[in-house]
């Protein structure tokens, strides 16, 4: 009597990876390309008299514009690619974005408690009248998505291609924060940038952290909007507690480990998804393109620092 060989289960094909997908140095220089441009655009229409949201509005339309002409194949790539073509798990992005939130917060606190200066840098997106609205639509939605398509969708995509998911989400975190500039901007932005990243890669759906993105732009802007006027307008005054001997470590340490609890938390929470396109193209993925983006951070942070700020100042009255 012979024993029938067992069958072995069937395994679903795993599809193959598209060959002409996002590329790495491709991708670095498109996200330079539409970062420059996003800020260039602002800051002009901003400088002819345009309120802030207005500026953000227009500076997206030219960011869309830009993508879809000088990046057409690049941005192709990406509408094949199947992070934008898988939905989002609203339950996850709201959870990732309840934890993000928390920790982002913590460590901005603990960063302006122990230099209680760095909270007078901090960019605020306030704006009044009927532009408040454009504001929340264009801070809140459409800015987060065009970085959730350049940073999430070009530079990470690409990395992860070229190096894998850990140095993806690493290299997206750093690029993504560094460019906000502001030290006590990039503090609490690290935290968000890499659950960010994270998430896109835990659920293999770009629109998780453009939902995520949304969420954290829209609560700051409208808080911002909500709390205008109401809080003491001498910053001094609004760090006082901040700046006492006796409760600034405590502070500054606990929420500093709150926090870093906090990451750890989602940072095992969101492992990636597999992935046919992981390592698909290996090769190099730092590009000069990225390193500009770097440089650019570093330098905008740098100018918000007060002596390398009262050097520019005396600098620009010397040439006159």
């Amino acid at each position: 009597m012979t024993v029938p060989e067992p069958v072995a289960p069937s395994v679903p094909p795993v599809p193959p990876a598209d060959p002409a997908g996002v590329r790495a140095v491709s991708g670095n220089r498109a996200a330079l390309t539409l970062l420059v441009v996003q800020n260039v655009v602002s800051a002009v229409l901003m400088g002819v008299g345009a309120p802030l949201g207005l500026a953000l509005l227009g500076a997206f339309a030219v960011v869309v514009l830009v993508a879809f002409t000088a990046f057409r194949n690049t941005m192709n790539a990406l509408l094949r690619d199947s992070r934008w073509r898988t939905p989002p798990a609203w339950g996850v992005a709201l959870a990732a974005f309840a934890l993000a939130f928390l920790a982002s917060r913590a460590f901005v606190l603990a960063f302006v408690t122990l230099v209680p200066s760095s909270a007078n840098a901090v960019p605020q997106f306030l704006s009044q009248g009927a532009d408040v609205w454009v504001l929340l639509l264009a801070a809140g939605l459409l800015i987060p998505f065009a970085e959730e398509v350049a940073f999430r969708g070009l530079l990470m995509r690409g990395h992860e291609r070229a190096a894998g998911f850990t140095v993806a989400a690493v290299t997206s975190t750093l690029v993504f924060s560094l460019a906000h500039g502001v030290p006590a901007s990039v503090v609490g932005i690290i935290p968000l940038a890499y659950v960010l990243a994270r998430v896109v890669q835990h659920t293999g759906s770009l629109w998780n952290g453009v939902i995520v993105h949304a969420l954290n732009n829209t609560i700051a802007v409208g808080l911002g909007t909500l709390l205008a006027g109401r809080l003491p307008s001498d910053p001094e005054r609004a760090t006082e507690l901040l700046k006492n001997e006796a409760l600034r470590l405590p502070i500054a340490g606990g929420a500093a480990l709150f926090g870093t609890v906090v990451l750890v938390v989602l940072h095992l929470w969101l492992t990636p998804k597999a992935d046919p396109q992981e390592r698909s193209a290996p090769g190099p993925w730092l590009s000069g393109a990225f390193v500009i983006m770097l440089l650019f951070g570093l330098s905008a942070g740098a100018l918000t620092l007060p002596g390398v700020a009262q050097w520019v100042t005396d600098l620009r009255g010397a040439l006159r």
